[in-house]
């Protein structure tokens, strides 16, 4: 390890040093690690956690940034306490998803990438979540919801805390 271990967890740690077994090079096992890391630092990447990050993998932050930049799951900004991804694609489009985009927008106040006030949810558009033959769906959090009208989405959202 690098000497910048103490900048996460003794738990976070333990489990990246798993993963590096895992793999042949350490940096094989950064975006499975980098799932845990954006866990433990609040769901997303601060110029901090980029560096640390970078740091414990003995990479340069510019390539731990790339990483962020490029991969829609991770986040570069502060997110709510949940994250909710609805479908934009083809099949759901079909199914209703622009609707459902529509209704997020005006019930809950919040467009793509942007966080209720209240802090409870950010809200995202993303492409292909692999239901096709389910849409339209969505993802909050690891939980997906499948078959969406805008009462199961209400449902779901009002749930959230």
């Amino acid at each position: 390890m690098s000497g910048n271990e103490s900048k996460f967890s003794s738990e976070l740690v333990a489990k990246v040093n798993e993963l590096w077994k895992r793999y042949p090079h350490k940096k094989a096992a950064l975006i499975p690690a980098m799932h845990l890391i954006q866990a433990e630092r609040d769901g997303w990447f601060s110029d901090e956690t980029v560096a640390d990050t970078a740091a414990l993998f003995g990479l340069p932050d510019m390539h731990v940034r790339g990483v962020v930049g490029f991969y829609d799951m991770f986040h570069s900004e502060p997110v709510g306490r949940h994250v909710v991804r609805l479908c934009k694609t083809l099949s759901c489009k079909l199914r209703g998803a622009d609707g459902l985009i529509q209704h997020v927008n005006e019930r809950y106040g919040v467009k793509n990438g942007e966080t209720t006030q209240d802090g409870c949810f950010t809200f995202k558009h993303f492409e292909c979540l692999g239901h096709c033959a389910n849409a339209p769906m969505m993802l909050v959090d690891d939980e997906k919801h499948l078959d969406l009208t805008a009462d199961k989405l209400d449902s779901v959202l009002g749930g959230l805390s």
